[in-house]
């Protein structure tokens, strides 16, 4: 897998995230036996509030994060989907990647059970950087501070992840 953060975009000319995130959502729910219940456009891909890698991150709820496993194994391969095998914790995290040899992300879905503390801070932080200028700007500069001493992936989005968590914890 590619294991850098990819160079970050400040904006989308050709809405191609938007029309990308609709293809993903009509896959997600026209699987054969899909249980996908829900699906959110998250992250800075959305928004452009704030310089963001070219990932488009897609929000996927189900009623019980173990019916993944059959559609994870087969329907969402299938779909050039892979699961990413870290240490996630209460949700599965799954990318399409541009190509099989230099594995750079272009698409991850972060599936969660609905109706779970979990979910509700995926959806709570994302409105707060949708909304929020001085929030999402404050993200932004915790952002790039991670980026001037790391540049691995994994070290990267560790980091960014207690800065959701923060975000969420302070909101309340």
């Amino acid at each position: 897998m590619y294991t850098y953060v990819q160079p970050l975009v400040k904006e989308d000319l050709n809405e191609s995230f938007a029309k990308e995130y609709q293809n993903v959502k009509n896959i997600l729910f026209n699987l054969l036996d899909s249980p996908v219940k829900y699906t959110q456009h998250i992250g800075g891909t959305r928004h452009f509030n704030y310089a963001t890698e070219p990932i488009l991150d897609v929000l996927v709820g189900v009623n019980n994060l173990h019916d993944i496993t059959a559609l994870d194994e087969k329907r969402l391969n299938y779909a050039g989907f892979y699961r990413l095998h870290h240490s996630y914790k209460k949700k599965v995290v799954m990318a399409r990647f541009n190509n099989l040899s230099e594995l750079k992300q272009e698409v991850r879905l972060h599936i969660i059970q609905l109706d779970t503390p979990l979910f509700e801070q995926y959806q709570k932080v994302d409105q707060l950087l949708t909304q929020d200028k001085k929030i999402s700007q404050l993200f932004s500069t915790k952002k790039q501070n991670i980026l001037k001493h790391v540049r691995a992936i994994r070290m990267y989005e560790n980091q960014k992840q207690s800065i959701f968590e923060d975000l969420s914890r302070d909101s309340n």
